[in-house]
């Protein structure tokens, strides 16, 4: 069973450092936020969406 299609979204990766990745993933969860939805949070706001 493939993951539900999502509407306007595109999936793009990355590559980080261990630290940058580590750095993240503690600012995430200080937020109750993913990795993932932490980085589009700061995209979103960087572009002013």
């Amino acid at each position: 069973m493939s993951p539900k299609p999502k509407a306007h979204t595109e999936r793009i990766s990355t590559f980080l450092s261990a630290e940058q990745h580590e750095k993240l993933k503690a600012e995430a969860e200080k937020k109750g936020l993913t990795v993932s939805g932490l980085i589009r949070l700061i995209i979103l706001e960087y572009l002013g969406q």
